[in-house]
């Protein structure tokens, strides 16, 4: 996978829930693709974007796993 931004989720963040908009600090804004949920809060975690044949995954700070996401 290629690293496409290496940023920060802005204010709080409550874990994987299938209909949320993750914002980070860039400007950016994505979506997960598929339903997940998954509580965990933390306050401004690191969020990386990796690019894998023209699909993007949101990686945050503390949840183990990538997810798959869209720009919105």
């Amino acid at each position: 996978m290629e690293k496409i931004y290496d940023s920060h989720i802005i204010d709080e963040f409550e874990g994987w829930n299938g209909d949320s908009i993750y914002q980070l600090d860039n400007g950016t804004l994505w979506k997960l693709t598929v339903y997940q949920y998954n509580y965990t809060y933390s306050y401004r975690p690191k969020a990386i974007i990796y690019s894998n044949q023209g699909s993007y995954f949101l990686e945050v700070e503390g949840m183990g796993e990538a997810v798959q996401v869209n720009q919105v």
